[in-house]
C-alpha cells in the first residue's frame, strides 16, 4: 500500500522486516497464550475449591443452570463481566509469566539510588518479570495460587507486567485475554479437571524455554460432565 501511496511519509517495510513482523505475531501471539493456557489449566486442576468457585461464577454470568447438559458459548458482554476468571488469569500470569525477561534501552541515565551507580544512557538491559511477580515485599505468599490477592489490591505496571509495559505493551493484551476467557468458559462447562496422579507437584513442575516458557511436564485429567 505505501509503494502505491508516492505521497506518504512512510518507508515501506523491507521482505527481512516483513519476515521478522510475521515471526513475531507467531511466536509472541501463539505460544504465549498456550502457555499460559497450559499453567491456568495447571493450577485449577490442582486447586479443586477456585475450580468450583471458577466454574459457578462462569455459570452465574451465562444464566446457567448446574445440571446443563448442552455447551453455550457465551456472549462478549458476559465475558466482560466473568470477574473471578479474570483473577484466575491474572495469577496464573503472574505465577507463571510467558516472558521471563524484559529487553529496554535507556533513554537517559538512571541512578541506582541504594548503591548509587548510574547506568549511562543507551545501555541495554534486562529486566526480571518473574523475580517482580515472585517478589514477597509486593506479592505477600508469592509461591501460593491466590486470584483473590488481586480483588482489592491495585499494581501498577511496574510491579504488574507479565504483558510489558510502557508504550511496548503488548498489542495483543486484549485479544489473548478474550481469547482465554472464552477457552475456559466453554472448557468448565463440559470438563472437570483433574491432576492426574503421576503429575508432579508445582514444586517439581518442570518450565522450559529461553525468553518464552512452557511447561514440559503437565498431565491433567479430563473427565466429561455430560
Amino acid at each position: 500500500m505505501l509503494r502505491k501511496d508516492p505521497e506518504s511519509p512512510y518507508e515501506p517495510l523491507t521482505d527481512e522486516e516483513l519476515v521478522q513482523n510475521i515471526n513475531l505475531f507467531f511466536f509472541a501471539g501463539h505460544d504465549t497464550t498456550a502457555s499460559t493456557l497450559s499453567y491456568a489449566l495447571y493450577s485449577i486442576a490442582r486447586n479443586r475449591d477456585i475450580q468450583d468457585k471458577l466454574r459457578n461464577d462462569i455459570y452465574q454470568k451465562m444464566g446457567l443452570s448446574d445440571n446443563h447438559k448442552k455447551l453455550v458459548v457465551p456472549t462478549s458482554e458476559q465475558v466482560k463481566n466473568m470477574e473471578y476468571l479474570h483473577l484466575v488469569i491474572k495469577e496464573t500470569m503472574r505465577m507463571f509469566p510467558p516472558i521471563l525477561h524484559l529487553g529496554r534501552t535507556l533513554g537517559e541515565d538512571y541512578l541506582i539510588p541504594e548503591d548509587n551507580i548510574v547506568i549511562p544512557k543507551g545501555t541495554n538491559i534486562a529486566l526480571s518479570i518473574y523475580s517482580v511477580l515472585h517478589d514477597p515485599k509486593i506479592y505477600p505468599n508469592p509461591e501460593k495460587f491466590d486470584p483473590e490477592r488481586f480483588l482489592n489490591a491495585k499494581y501498577d505496571v511496574d510491579t504488574y507486567m507479565p504483558f510489558g509495559g510502557g508504550s511496548r505493551m503488548c498489542v495483543g493484551i486484549n485479544f489473548s485475554l478474550v481469547e482465554q476467557k472464552v477457552f475456559f468458559a466453554l472448557l468448565l462447562q463440559k470438563f472437570d479437571l483433574k491432576i492426574a496422579k503421576d503429575n508432579p507437584d508445582h514444586e517439581q513442575l518442570r518450565i522450559s524455554g529461553f525468553g518464552l516458557t512452557r511447561p514440559t511436564d503437565l498431565k491433567i485429567n479430563f473427565e466429561a460432565r455430560f
